[in-house]
């Protein structure tokens, strides 16, 4: 096989690198508080948040096809995706992997970053949920309209209808720009 076929700028065995549990932890550990930052904010509870980081974790290091390319993007999506659950769905533990030990230690929560600690973000945490995750996920995280819907596993017509109300909450939760610029993450 020619191994100088190119797609995207990437040869065939470039392509074809899968991300490890060593490259999650990584990202986990460098990263570890923004990802707390957006656990709690998604999740408005320091509890949930944590149980949330440990659950993406878990996920992440599960994934066996995730390209080392996409390791801090699909840990944030992760993150996202459990917090959703935690947040809509309390009860609902069954995509969750519940061997306590299977972070390895790799994922401590740090109570530094807890809702107190984030500067500014009371206007966030009193949003009520559906226009919290929102605003969170549209604007924070940069998600379409459409791609935060299938997340929340709501009809988009709801999602817009919550970024109409966060956006004329604007006075509310401080200009959009300076709080995405805050809280930004990435």
């Amino acid at each position: 096989m020619n191994m100088k076929v190119h797609w995207f700028g990437k040869t065939v065995s470039e392509r074809c690198r899968y991300a490890r549990s060593e490259e999650f932890a990584k990202v986990f550990e460098r990263d570890r508080p923004g990802l707390q930052r957006l656990a709690l904010l998604l999740t408005a509870n320091s509890e949930a948040a944590e149980r949330c980081l440990r659950r993406a974790f878990r996920e992440c290091i599960a994934s066996s096809t995730i390209s080392k390319e996409w390791v801090r993007i699909w840990s944030r999506r992760m993150i996202i995706r459990n917090a959703v659950s935690l947040v809509l769905e309390p009860e609902d533990e069954s995509f969750i992997n519940t061997n306590e030990d299977a972070d390895h230690g790799f994922v401590a929560f740090s109570q530094e970053v807890s809702p107190g600690a984030i500067a500014g973000s009371e206007s966030i945490l009193g949003l009520p949920e559906l226009d919290r995750l929102v605003f969170v996920i549209c604007i924070l995280e940069h998600y379409s309209m459409y791609d935060c819907a299938l997340l929340l596993g709501k009809p988009l017509r709801d999602v817009n209808e919550a970024r109409r109300r966060v956006g004329g909450q604007a006075g509310q939760v401080g200009a959009l720009d300076d709080v995405s610029q805050r809280f930004s993450i990435h």
